[in-house]
């Protein structure tokens, strides 16, 4: 039997774009005594709100009203701050369920459900993690306090998938290109940003592959400026951290880019 004691500020997140259900889930949650950290609607709320909040665990619908689906959202939720994510979808059709299992959610309720089967599968899937981190093999890994601090810190950070799109973007990142973060979601890297070798005088002609990418090989890329939008150049430190699942598998990457003071050119 699981251990049906819990801590009244167990918190989860909810990312369901119907408000009614939103709304639903969120007055049986508290009838439970859960906290609800936040609600979001779209899958890159949610990779936002995880950073910010590292909630006890996520409540995900599939289909969502952004640009990141559900499925997307809980790969990097899981692999970046390993925190149990509940699928809820009215769909359970093959191919919906054989792409859900590839996120390895911690369990999949289908719609409609009731407060009973939200409360069993939220204390499985708890009592579950709570074991899993007890495990000497686990580690909490360096990508989740990277993320974590990224909202913090005064550098721009930058979560791509594997084709160097856009999932993620701090909040001096989005000061600095001068974009709301959720007009660039799903957009390439290079788009943003254009990289130039201060050595050779040269651009680099693809940002992702020839700046990102190789960083991830040589551990850190200098000798790079950047190009501002107000087209002055900027020196940056640019260090990149792929982000893998639990079968270590690359699903995308982090990527600190450092301003340069003057004091460090």
């Amino acid at each position: 039997m699981f251990d049906t004691r819990k801590s009244p500020l167990t918190e989860i997140l909810i990312v369901e774009d119907d408000d009614i259900i939103a709304t639903l889930i969120e007055r049986f949650l508290l009838q439970r005594e859960y906290v609800v950290c936040a609600k979001v609607a779209t899958g890159e709320d949610a990779l936002y709100k995880a950073a910010e909040h590292l909630p006890d665990l996520v409540l995900m619908d599939i289909n969502l009203a952004g640009k990141i689906d559900g499925i997307t959202a809980t790969k990097f939720i899981t692999a970046i701050f390993h925190i149990p994510v509940i699928f809820l979808s009215g769909q359970d059709d093959e191919t919906t369920l054989e792409r859900a299992t590839m996120a390895e959610p911690a369990s999949f309720i289908i719609k409609p459900f009731n407060a009973k089967d939200l409360y069993s599968n939220i204390e499985i899937a708890l009592h579950n993690d709570r074991i899993l981190k007890r495990s000497k093999d686990y580690k909490g890994g360096k990508i989740r306090r990277i993320a974590r601090a990224a909202l913090s810190e005064l550098d721009a950070y930058f979560i791509l998938d594997k084709r160097g799109r856009i999932v993620f973007i701090n909040p001096y990142g989005e000061h600095l290109l001068n974009v709301h973060r959720n007009d660039i979601i799903l957009k390439p890297i290079g788009k943003y940003l254009t990289f130039y070798d201060t050595r050779q005088n040269t651009v680099f002609t693809d940002t992702f592959q020839d700046v990102i990418r190789e960083s991830l090989v040589l551990g850190v890329r200098q000798h790079i400026a950047v190009k501002m939008s107000d087209n002055s150049f900027r020196h940056v430190v640019i260090q990149s951290t792929s982000i893998r699942d639990s079968e270590n598998e690359t699903i995308g990457m982090i990527v600190r880019m450092h301003m340069k003071t003057k004091s460090e050119i």
